[in-house]
């Protein structure tokens, strides 16, 4: 199997597929119209701007996840930006480790733009994203659940020096 990690830009014709995702795991619950998700999915893929950023990740050419670099996630914290959202693998897919490559992969991508911090809100997926380095910075309530507010600093990566 090959997998790899593609900007929505690069194939916009994935938007669909993306909103799709992105409405069921986190909008549709809540009232949202898809066709809202879709219309915020197909700005992401047409532009190349680091926001708002989509990565999709594929197996075998097939998309099976995706995780968004966006502004704003959370409504009353402006003050904290920007933000790792909507991280999504199909469940047949999950369980192979696509979630840690698209959380760092979205780490590089942000690193690469300048940006030395991100954040997340999450409910059930503390626990991953522990592994993955993150820091719960605090809690909060929001429509009776329990959110975590995560931040991790980006770091580049260390350059090694061989001595001969």
């Amino acid at each position: 199997m090959t997998t790899t990690i593609i900007k929505l830009s690069d194939r916009p014709e994935l938007a669909a597929i993306t909103a799709r995702w992105r409405w069921e795991a986190f909008f549709r619950k809540d009232g949202i119209d898809l066709g809202h998700i879709q219309q915020q999915e197909k700005i992401a893929a047409s532009r190349d701007d680091l926001f708002p950023m989509v990565l999709v990740l594929l197996d075998d050419g097939q998309p099976v996840g995706m995780v968004a670099l966006c502004l704003d996630d959370l409504d009353g914290r402006p003050d904290l930006n920007p933000w790792l959202a909507g991280l999504y693998v199909e469940p047949a897919h999950r369980g192979r480790g696509h979630s840690r490559l698209l959380i760092e992969a979205l780490e590089a991508f942000a690193l690469a733009g300048g940006i030395d911090r991100l954040w997340l809100y999450t409910a059930s997926a503390g626990e991953l994203y522990a592994k993955a380095g993150w820091q719960t910075a605090e809690t909060l309530e929001k429509d009776g659940i329990s959110f975590s507010i995560m931040c991790k600093a980006l770091l580049p990566a260390p350059i090694s020096v061989e001595s001969g």
